[in-house]
Formats: structure tokens, C-alpha cells, sequence
């Protein structure tokens, strides 16, 4: 998909996560994990985030995140027909136009992570109207024999203008990131040797 890296991740880390919902991710996906392993796909269960469902993706990675498959698109992202990309690669979705890169290139970045990523960015449209901000997370999930290692991917979308198509099926002319850092998890606390 890209040969060059499009992003590279900032050095700035804010304190948190600035939506509700991928902060909540966020925190089942963190309380998977045993020490700093990367949680197991397996360990994931639909049953204790039905509130997070409508905003997530669940996606197969092969080759260090060069190939996508989706296996699960929450319904607030596939709200119109021709948006689920369930069973689907992410090169399947179309031409290679900046957009897919742009797609490809987060997915990526997710892929390789071992802590997660957070990505905002806006994007700005000349026909067709489209969110003007996304906002998601790419949390790692290693498989075992039968299961490839795979991306736990929250996104959630600026509504304030309604859409007549998907993110999907729409191509921003413009794509400007507000945020994209590595995720860092907190250190725990230090304790002083009391003498």
C-alpha cells in the first residue's frame, strides 16, 4: 500500500484521550493486558462493551500492517449501504486515491504499535459533505494459531453536519491532522523508601 511513510508519530503526548467513548476503549483494552503483554484477541468479549460496539472496528493485520482485513464494523461507521466493509480488505475499498492512503497509513501505524495510537484529524470537502473531524484509536491484539494478530479500532466522528455518505465513500480534499501520538501508559507510581 505505501511505500513511503506518510505520518510520523508526534513527540507531544497530551495527558488523555479527548473523546468519551475511545477513552473508555481504552481502558477495557488497557485492562486486558497482563503487565505490559499485549492483550490476546481471545481475551476480547463483545458482552462487556455493548455500549462501545456501534463505534469499533475489528480488524485482521498481515504483514506488519501492510494488509488489512476487516472482520467487524460497528454500525455507527457502516451507517449507509456500501460503507460495511466487513469481510473486506482495506484495498478492496476502492481506487488508490490520497484517502486510502491516508487509511492505510493509520492502520499501519496501529499495526506496529505495541502500546496504541490516537489519531484526530479534520478533513475538508468541496462536493460532497463529510465529517470534519475523526477521531480514532488503534489498540494491538496478538492472536495464537488460529487467529492473526489484530487491530481493536475505536472511531468516532464529528456529527454536527449531517452526511449524505460515510467517511468511506467520500474522498476529503483536504486531510490535516490535529493529533497523533503514540499512547503512553502511565508509570506506576514511585514509592519512597521511608528511613
Amino acid at each position: 500500500m505505501c511505500s513511503q511513510p506518510l505520518y510520523s508519530l508526534s513527540e507531544d503526548t497530551p495527558d488523555q484521550i479527548d473523546d468519551p467513548l475511545l477513552a473508555d476503549l481504552y481502558l477495557y483494552w488497557s485492562g486486558l493486558r497482563l503487565g505490559s503483554a499485549i492483550p490476546l484477541r481471545s481475551n476480547l468479549d463483545p458482552i462487556d462493551i455493548p455500549h462501545l460496539l456501534p463505534y469499533v472496528i475489528l480488524a485482521e493485520c498481515y504483514d506488519a500492517g501492510q494488509r488489512i482485513k476487516f472482520r467487524l464494523t460497528g454500525s455507527d461507521i457502516a451507517f449507509a449501504p456500501g460503507s460495511d466493509l466487513t469481510g473486506r480488505y482495506i484495498h478492496e475499498r476502492g481506487p488508490k486515491t490520497p484517502y486510502l492512503e491516508h487509511l492505510s497509513e493509520l492502520y499501519r501505524l496501529g499495526a506496529t504499535s505495541t502500546e496504541g495510537v490516537y489519531s484526530a484529524f479534520s478533513y475538508g470537502y468541496l462536493g460532497d459533505s463529510g465529517p470534519k473531524m475523526v477521531r480514532r484509536i488503534f489498540l494491538p491484539l496478538n492472536g495464537d494459531e488460529d487467529i492473526p494478530s489484530m487491530l481493536l479500532v475505536g472511531q468516532v466522528r464529528d456529527k454536527s453536519t449531517p452526511l449524505a455518505k460515510p467517511i468511506w465513500l467520500t474522498e476529503p480534499e483536504l486531510i490535516e491532522p490535529a493529533a497523533l501520538f503514540a499512547i503512553q501508559t502511565p508509570s506506576p507510581p514511585q514509592t519512597q523508601a521511608i528511613s
